[in-house]
C-alpha cells in the first residue's frame, strides 16, 4: 500500500470514529476514572480544611443524614477515607428529603476537587441517581 493510500485510510478512520464521538448524546460513556459522571468543583484550600469545613457545615446546618431502617436494620451512612485518596461524605436535604452523595480529593496541590456524585430521594435506600447520567438536564441544573 502507497504511503497515500496509508494517510487517506488514516483520515477515513479518524473522521469516523470523530464523527461517532461527536454524536454521542452522553459522552460520558467512554469517561475513566472512580467517579466519571460527578460533577466537580474545585475549592483553592487543602483537603482537610475542605473536610473540616464540611463537618462543620453539616453540624451547624442540619445536613447530616439521620439514622434509618434499612434491611430491617437501624442504618446510618457515614463519611470515610477511601484508600484510594477519597473522603465520601453524605449529606441530607431535609426540605427535599434527598441525600447527596460526594467526594473530595486533593489535586496534588493547595486545592481541592469536590465532586457530586449521585442524590438518593428519601431514606430508603436502592434508588440512586447518577449526577450527569440518571438525571434531566433540568433536575440536575437544579442540583448545581
Amino acid at each position: 500500500m502507497t504511503n497515500n493510500k496509508k494517510i487517506m485510510r488514516y483520515k477515513i478512520i479518524s473522521f469516523i470514529f470523530l464523527t461517532f464521538l461527536i454524536s454521542c448524546k452522553d459522552v460520558n460513556n467512554f469517561s475513566s476514572g472512580s467517579y466519571p459522571y460527578a460533577e466537580t468543583f474545585e475549592i483553592k484550600l487543602p483537603k482537610d480544611r475542605v473536610i473540616y469545613k464540611i463537618d462543620s457545615i453539616k453540624i451547624n446546618k442540619g445536613l447530616i443524614v439521620p439514622s434509618f431502617k434499612w434491611a430491617g436494620k437501624e442504618t446510618l451512612l457515614r463519611d470515610k477515607n477511601l484508600k484510594n485518596g477519597y473522603f465520601v461524605f453524605y449529606i441530607f436535604l431535609k426540605e427535599r428529603n434527598q441525600i447527596m452523595y460526594c467526594y473530595a480529593k486533593d489535586d496534588g496541590t493547595d486545592k481541592t476537587i469536590i465532586g457530586l456524585i449521585s442524590i438518593q430521594n428519601g431514606l430508603s435506600l436502592g434508588n440512586w441517581q447518577d449526577v450527569n447520567r440518571d438525571l434531566s438536564e433540568d433536575e440536575n441544573e437544579k442540583l448545581k
